[in-house]
């Protein structure tokens, strides 16, 4: 089922929801009230959906039990701005539909007897505004929540979220006696109940320690969690001792004006010879107009790669360079860099820079080297045929004999 081009997932939670608000308000009026919250929360929905592809992302839509959810996925990082339109955008569709449809049919919003007067009235009258404006109420995961994380991001970033879970707690729970002890608010006290558990439940997820002692699970959560930063703006949920990549914490320093500071990260980081760890992931979801003002930061020509120097740091300026379609430089300074720190990871991503600017024999050259030096590890050779397989820049070298039956053996050794 699609509305406006956007899928709509209708969950059985979704019908059980609906039959149980007939169940508990009876006919006519939970049969109306009903539609209206159907009507209305795919109107909401579609709001979020329609906002959030104004800004070039896409949207889909599920109805589950209680509420709706609007998903989506960015095409580039979305200013907090943006993301507070998106989050405001429902309740707001939600209210304003309600409202014009009671005006439609003559019924005075404002006035108890009026929109009261009928079981269809009521109904809108609930449906839309109330539980529109209830929406924005400064909580989460309501949509007021997530506006008012935006603005807190502001003072703390990266942080907004967190922080308003942990306020949300105590704010909602004193709601919730509030409307225990007023008897006309008692009736929506089970409302504030459900929001405090599902409350709750984020806030034990939030507070979880978030340990493992498999580290390629650690490494999946830090390269998960960069990902989400490049895509939404905010960072994912990082595994204890690891953090962002410093193209990351450029990017961000660059945004605020900061180019100085951008420069000495990736610099500094680029040239370390302390031989800290390195415990974050390359970040693969930038987008080459997010990593090509960053590159020209860097002074020219690069400084020169040394044994004692990060190789993650090195390869990722590589990789970096490649996204950016800086071929040429990418495959001068990855030749310079395999001279201290050969891998296959490297050669390959040398060959593809080659490649790319149109030099297949060197290309196929340096996929050979990457095969000599993937024979002495199996996750080297996977490496290897996946981007032989699967990388477009390889097309054309995949017709060459000698790397067709490179192809052969690989597969032949999976």
């Amino acid at each position: 089922m699609k509305i406006l081009g956007f899928p709509i997932q209708i969950r059985p939670g979704f019908l059980v929801f609906l039959l149980l608000i007939v169940f508990l308000n009876g006919v006519p009026l939970g049969t109306w009230l009903a539609g209206s919250v159907a009507v209305f929360t795919i109107a909401h929905e579609l709001g979020h959906a329609v906002a959030a592809r104004r800004t070039g992302a896409t949207a889909r839509i599920s109805l589950d039990f209680l509420a709706g959810y609007a998903s989506f996925t960015p095409s580039r990082v979305l200013t907090r701005a943006e993301r507070a339109g998106i989050a405001l955008a429902g309740p707001a569709t939600q209210i304003l539909l309600g409202l014009a449809a009671l005006l439609v049919l003559g019924v005075n919003p404002i006035d108890h007897r009026d929109f009261a007067a009928n079981e269809y009235s009521l109904a809108i009258w609930w449906a839309g505004p109330i539980i529109g404006v209830f929406n924005l109420i400064p909580v989460m995961p309501l949509d007021g929540g997530n506006i008012a994380a935006e603005a807190v991001d502001l003072f703390r970033p990266g942080r907004g979220r967190a922080i308003m879970i942990r306020l949300s707690v105590p704010v909602t729970a004193g709601i919730f006696v509030g409307m225990l002890v007023v008897e006309d608010l008692r009736p929506l006290s089970s409302f504030a109940a459900i929001l405090l558990v599902i409350q709750m439940q984020l806030l034990s997820v939030q507070s979880r320690p978030r340990t493992s002692r498999n580290p390629l699970i650690a490494a999946r959560a830090a390269a998960a969690a960069e990902e989400e930063a490049w895509f939404t703006g905010r960072p994912g949920l990082l595994p204890p001792g690891h953090s962002l990549s410093p193209w990351w914490e450029a990017h961000r320093a660059l945004e605020t004006g900061n180019a100085d500071s951008a420069r000495r990260i990736v610099l500094d980081d680029l040239t370390d010879s302390s031989g800290r760890p390195r415990t974050w992931a390359p970040p693969h979801a930038a987008t080459p107009d997010l990593l090509d003002p960053l590159i020209d930061l860097l002074p020219t020509p690069l400084p020169a790669p040394l044994r004692d120097h990060p190789e993650l740091s090195q390869n990722t300026l590589v990789w970096a360079l490649k996204r950016a379609g800086r071929y040429s430089h990418g495959a001068s300074y990855g030749s310079d860099c395999f001279r201290v720190h050969p891998s296959t990871n490297l050669a390959v991503l040398i060959a593809g820079c080659l490649s790319l600017e149109g030099h297949d024999e060197a290309a196929a050259q340096w996929i050979t080297v990457a095969a000599h030096g993937a024979t002495r590890d199996d996750a080297d050779e996977t490496l290897l045929l996946s981007a032989l397989l699967n990388d477009s820049e390889f097309q054309g070298l995949r017709e060459r004999p000698e790397i067709r039956a490179l192809i052969q053996r690989l597969v032949r050794a999976e």
